[in-house]
C-alpha cells in the first residue's frame, strides 16, 4: 500500500476537522451564492478547486517550498491576492449601492464564468494556502512507503473531495435564504461585498 493506513486515517480527520472550521473559501463560496444563487456558489467553488489542484501541483514540484523561503516573494502574491479581493467588494458593494443595480438571482453563463475564475484567482493568489499545502501534507507521509511527491500526490487531492458534501450543503442552505429574501438582493449584494473586503483585509494581515 503507498499511503501508511494509521496516517491516511490521521490526514482524513484532520481534513474533517478543517473543513468545518470557516475560512477564507467557505466565505467566499457563502458571498458569491448571496450574491447570484446556487448557481454562481457552485461556479465559485469549482474556481477554488482549480486553484488548490494548482496549489497542489506546485507542492509536487517543490515551488511551495520557494515560497516560503522568500519572504519578498510571499509579500507579492500576498498583496495581489488581497488587492483583487478588496477589488472583488468594493465592486458589490457600489452594486449593491446604485439604484436598481442589484444582482438577478437568475446567474448567467457570463456570471458564472466570473465566479469561477474569480474562485480560482483568490484561491492561487492566496500564498497562505501554498503554505497549508507544504506544512500540513508532509506530516502524513511516510517515508518508507512511496516517493514523497507520490504520496502529496495522492492525499492532496483528499481534502478537497471531503468537503464536496460539506458546500453542497452549504450552497443549498444559502441558496434558499436568498430565494426567501429576493426582494433584498442589494442587502445580498452588500453582504457580499463585505465579506469579499473582510477576506482581502485578512490577506494584507501578517500572520
Amino acid at each position: 500500500m503507498l499511503l501508511d493506513p494509521q496516517l491516511l486515517l490521521a490526514y482524513l480527520i484532520a481534513c474533517v476537522v478543517l473543513i468545518l472550521a470557516p475560512g477564507p473559501d467557505m466565505l467566499f463560496v457563502l458571498g458569491q451564492t448571496l450574491a447570484g444563487g446556487a448557481r454562481r456558489g457552485w461556479a465559485a467553488l469549482m474556481g477554488i478547486y482549480l486553484g488548490a489542484t494548482g496549489h497542489i501541483a506546485l507542492s509536487v514540484c517543490g515551488i511551495a517550498a520557494l515560497l516560503a523561503a522568500s519572504p519578498l516573494l510571499f509579500d507579492a502574491v500576498r498583496i495581489a491576492g488581497a488587492a483583487y479581493l478588496l477589488w472583488l467588494g468594493i465592486s458589490a458593494l457600489r452594486t449593491a449601492l446604485r439604484p436598481g443595480g442589484a444582482m438577478t438571482l437568475a446567474a448567467g453563463a457570463a456570471d458564472m464564468r466570473a465566479a469561477f475564475w474569480q474562485g480560482a484567482l483568490t484561491n492561487l493568489l492566496n500564498p497562505k494556502v501554498a503554505l497549508f499545502f507544504m506544512a500540513f501534507l508532509p506530516q502524513f507521509v511516510a517515508p518508507d512507503r512511496a516517493p514523497a511527491w507520490l504520496q502529496v500526490l495522492l492525499l492532496g487531492p483528499l481534502l478537497p473531495l471531503l468537503a464536496l458534501p460539506f458546500y453542497a450543503v452549504l450552497i443549498t442552505l444559502a441558496d434558499r435564504v436568498v430565494s426567501r429574501l429576493e426582494r433584498a438582493r442589494r442587502w445580498m449584494d452588500g453582504i457580499a461585498g463585505a465579506i469579499f473586503l473582510t477576506l482581502g483585509l485578512r490577506l494584507l494581515l501578517p500572520r
